[in-house]
């Protein structure tokens, strides 16, 4: 892997950049990281999944954002598309976690409005002795049946939800997705209202840091990006760059966020190997 920027241009350990990075939470929550990958002309999925975009140098690039992330933060429709399993780092990686003052593996969170999940995924079916369950952020209107169901494999955890009206909080989400189902693909259209409310930003986000968590790693999809960027609670967008053209219907980085300004980026670093780019980014405010 070759840095290109801040130059001069020169061979790096992944592991030695991305976790050495200094991140300081904001006052009263976790410091919050999205991890993204995308192609040249900006889709962020090819047939419905990220796997068609990446390659094994994105692969490693995955695998040192994640060993920053005391938590990591994902939909539920991402969960579905990509078949989620629980963090398994690898020897270095956990390493470089142990060295950092880490927990030897992330946490995982899911945020769903539905509970909406096949028994055989694998963050639910692949389980192993000693691992931590993954917890579901869910809003108080998830259904109960769901939840007792998942209770032997996932802990749930009810939010409050935003303090904005119903119609407000669905309108934020992607106009073809309910707030609570977030994920790379874009889920059925007109979103039943009783799946439109989900936790806040902040909850979700308080929620992790009462667990311990000072670095928490989004890993999308595009909505629920957006839910974070509407809270104004993106600090760090780590963006690898295809050599693709994909083409096709797939939604950008944040899909359909109400932002009332563009939020202004800062380049700490760029990486290159086999004509893929590796950027991240630092929020400005």
């Amino acid at each position: 892997m070759r840095k290109l920027l801040p130059g001069p241009a020169a061979e790096v350990d992944l592991l030695d950049v991305y976790p050495a990075a200094a991140r300081t939470p904001p006052a009263g929550r976790p410091w919050v990281m999205v991890n993204m990958i995308a192609s040249a002309d900006g889709a962020v999925a090819v047939g419905g999944a990220s796997r068609g975009l990446g390659s094994p140098a994105d692969q490693a690039v995955f695998q040192a954002v994640r060993a920053c992330a005391d938590w990591i933060l994902v939909g539920a429709g991402t969960v579905r598309a990509e078949r989620y399993r629980l963090p398994r780092p690898s020897a270095a990686a956990l390493e470089a976690r142990r060295q950092a003052g880490r927990s030897d593996r992330p946490g995982l969170a899911v945020v769903s409005a539905g509970l909406d999940f096949d028994p055989g995924l694998p963050m639910l079916a692949d389980q192993r002795p000693g691992e931590a369950r993954p917890l579901i952020l869910t809003g108080p209107d998830a259904p109960r049946d769901r939840a007792e169901h998942l209770a032997g494999t996932a802990e749930v955890v009810r939010l409050e939800p935003p303090a904005i009206p119903l119609a407000e909080a669905a309108r934020i989400g992607s106009p073809a997705a309910t707030l609570g189902e977030l994920g790379r693909m874009e889920p059925p259209a007109a979103p039943p209202a009783e799946t439109a409310r989900i936790g806040s930003p902040a909850a979700a986000l308080g929620e992790l840091g009462r667990r311990g968590a000072k670095v928490v790693l989004s890993e999308g999809g595009p909505t629920l990006n957006a839910w974070l960027a509407d809270a104004g609670m993106i600090d760090e967008l780590c963006l690898s760059i295809a050599p693709l053209l994909a083409g096709g219907p797939s939604p950008r980085l944040i899909h359909g966020a109400a932002l009332a300004g563009p939020l202004t980026l800062e380049l700490a670093h760029l990486l290159e190997e086999d004509g893929m780019l590796f950027a991240r980014y630092l929020a400005l405010r």
